[in-house]
């Protein structure tokens, strides 16, 4: 008898997890969709700078995904506490995957003015889909599992998310695009599309839930329930999730613009993520127009990145210090903006370098944005080795960056809190991330690749020399990323300072209300 209380106690292992049926159905569901996610994301960077060859188009698409998380993320969770979390993934992934089938019957003899804009509409509808999925799946997890499986069930979970980035961004979108569908991107739409349609199958399995507030619920307890009823009932319930978005936004905001501590953290941490979406942006076109390589060959060059960014995470855990961690931050930033400056310069340093041996022509200028590896020149696998050695160095750099910013702002703001913190964090920085995302494709179509690649490189540098200069003008003080902890109490000042009153969620609907008010 103890022993069974004994058993029932302990935390479950991620094996006990995985012995649940239901849960791994929920799990594969995760990876399915996720998978296809990235492969869209891939597809879609790849295929719009192949059609119109403009970095700033491309930046378009990067912009399209990101922006419904700015506008539906908060409302999506508040929808979603109020519907069926089963319904609500089948759903969204039947809708994805349809949607991708407006990219498959997209025909590029249309014209870029005809199939762009379809490209950015479809896009903006698959990623605001895609917010509702995401809280609806993680509200999903405690219904399906027992209370003590929870830490091990939300571990997995949270590996899903850069095991797929990997798994379809860096490696099967490009595996498939190069080797199985020889650069047709509709063979790779239609392997989306069936995987949304199996994402869809395994949360058909899943067990029921029933909220309260459902059309279903609300007719058991004799309610009238009609089309107009329920679109009321959805309005007031994305009227309300947008108020309590805000609220929260702001209350998020007025925290960590109190804290210099956060602000360091939020901006490295958004420069870490804005540096490899800028090269997502610029990347296809570099490699087309810069060093004349086939973009399905991009493969070779996000490989070693993932690599990167796996190695940095494991290395960073054993390294980081609350005391070093503003220096690491620092210096990270200074290797990882050189590091972008010779990764445009590799193809022009291989030719001088081919050219003083004596086995090609040298590049005509340092500057020349559109010089390509001639014949005679560099090898084309030796180029691409030395990119993924670049991109390899620049993932392991993001994750010193991105690892302590992230432990930072977690210690920072109590848990009481922490949630709005990140929340104000998400929508921040994805707001901010589309000004350098966008100018990023301008200048690479204005300037040059090459050139757009230095600049950002120098950016880097310059912020990484000025948190240096300030951590060395600090010396002798407490470094500030090791200053401890706030309080609940600190904390709650801090969000009553200028807060605005919050405005409370309505509990019932159109029709509930009147009722109430006829009583």
């Amino acid at each position: 008898m103890i022993e069974q209380q004994a058993a029932s106690a302990r935390q479950a292992s991620i094996l006990d997890v995985l012995k649940n049926p239901n849960f791994t159905k929920l799990w594969a569901a995760q990876m399915l969709s996720q998978t296809a996610q990235q492969i869209v994301n891939f597809a879609l960077v790849l295929q719009v700078d192949k059609l119109t060859g403009s970095s700033t188009a491309t930046s378009g698409i990067i912009i399209a995904f990101t922006v419904p998380a700015i506008l539906f993320a908060a409302i999506a969770g508040v929808f979603v506490e109020r519907n069926s979390k089963k319904l609500v993934l089948v759903l969204t992934n039947l809708a994805r995957g349809i949607m991708v089938l407006a990219y498959l019957f997209t025909d590029p003899s249309w014209g870029v003015g005809a199939v762009l804009p379809i490209f950015y509409i479809v896009t903006l509808l698959f990623s605001s889909v895609s917010q509702f999925f995401n809280p609806a799946e993680a509200a999903m997890i405690p219904l399906v599992v027992k209370k003590r499986e929870l830490i091990s069930a939300n571990s997995l979970f949270n590996l899903t998310l850069p095991a797929t980035q990997l798994g379809g961004f860096v490696l099967l979108g490009p595996l498939l695009l190069s080797t199985v569908f020889h650069n047709n991107y509709n063979g790779l739409y239609f392997v989306i599309f069936l995987l949304c349609i199996a994402a869809a199958g395994m949360t058909y399995l899943l067990p029921q839930d029933s909220p309260a507030t459902t059309a279903a619920a609300r007719r058991e307890r004799g309610e009238t329930v009609n089309p107009m009823s329920v679109a009321v009932g959805t309005g007031e319930i994305a009227r309300s999730g947008f108020r309590q978005a805000l609220d929260e936004l702001i209350e998020g905001w007025h925290f960590i613009r109190r804290d210099p501590v956060i602000m360091s953290a939020i901006l490295y941490w958004s420069i870490a993520i804005a540096v490899f979406m800028m090269l997502g942006a610029i990347g296809p076109g570099f490699l087309d127009r810069v060093l004349g390589i086939d973009q399905s060959k991009l493969f070779y060059i996000l490989l070693p990145g993932g690599i990167g960014l796996v190695a940095g995470v494991l290395l960073v855990a054993r390294m980081a210090t609350p005391d070093n961690r503003e220096s690491m931050i620092n210096w990270n930033l200074l290797f990882a903006g050189g590091t972008l400056i010779f990764f445009a310069a590799v193809h022009t340093l291989l030719g001088w370098y081919f050219n003083l041996t004596g086995q090609g022509p040298p590049p005509r200028s340092v500057y020349d944005s559109f010089e390509r590896v001639t014949a005679g020149g560099p090898p084309e696998w030796l180029v691409l080795g030395s990119l993924g050695f670049f991109t390899l160095l620049l993932g392991i750099f993001n994750s010193f960056i991105s690892v302590p910013s992230q432990t930072a702002l977690q210690e920072r703001a109590p848990e009481e809190i922490r949630a709005r913190v990140f929340s104000a964090f998400y929508t921040v920085s994805n707001a901010i991330l589309i000004v350098p995302v966008f100018f990023a494709g301008a200048m690479a179509d204005s300037l040059g690749y090459q050139q757009t690649v230095y600049i950002i490189g120098g950016a880097v540098i310059l912020i990484a020399a000025l948190g240096l200069y300030r951590s060395r003008s600090r010396r002798g003080r407490p470094a500030p990323f090791a200053g401890g902890h706030v309080t609940a109490e600190e904390a709650e000042a801090a969000l009553t300072v200028g807060s605005p009153s919050p405005v409370p969620i309505p509990a019932a609907t159109h029709q509930e209300a009147a009722g109430s008010k006829q009583g």
